[in-house]
């Protein structure tokens, strides 16, 4: 990732832009929408940070809503989701860090 200094909000991404067609570092979800799709619970094998930027999520497993500012920081393999998009949408700052293996036993144990 390159450095870059306080610039004014980036354009939105498309809806479920592939990563050629967003910046690594944030996305957006269109008004209204759910996420992801067949209501499944979200799992993945890194750290991810994420605060929302415009609009918000709800949590449709904890039935839970949250709004600009909100933050997040996730473990590898925690639970969370699905989501549904506010009428607003959202559009994260969504950071994502690799994790070592060994790492990776320390923070399960």
């Amino acid at each position: 990732m390159h450095q870059k200094e306080f610039t004014s909000l980036p354009p939105r991404p498309k809806p479920c832009a592939s990563a050629e067609d967003a910046l690594p570092w944030y996305s957006w979800c269109e008004p209204n929408t759910k996420w992801p799709s067949g209501d499944s619970v979200i799992t993945h094998e890194y750290i991810e940070e994420v605060v929302f930027l415009e609009g918000g999520l709800k949590d449709l497993t904890l039935q839970q809503e949250w709004g600009p500012g909100a933050y997040a920081y996730r473990l590898p393999g925690m639970k969370h989701g699905p989501y549904e998009a506010s009428e607003k949408g959202c559009l994260e700052f969504v950071r994502c860090v690799g994790v070592r293996m060994e790492a990776k036993d320390d923070v399960n144990s």
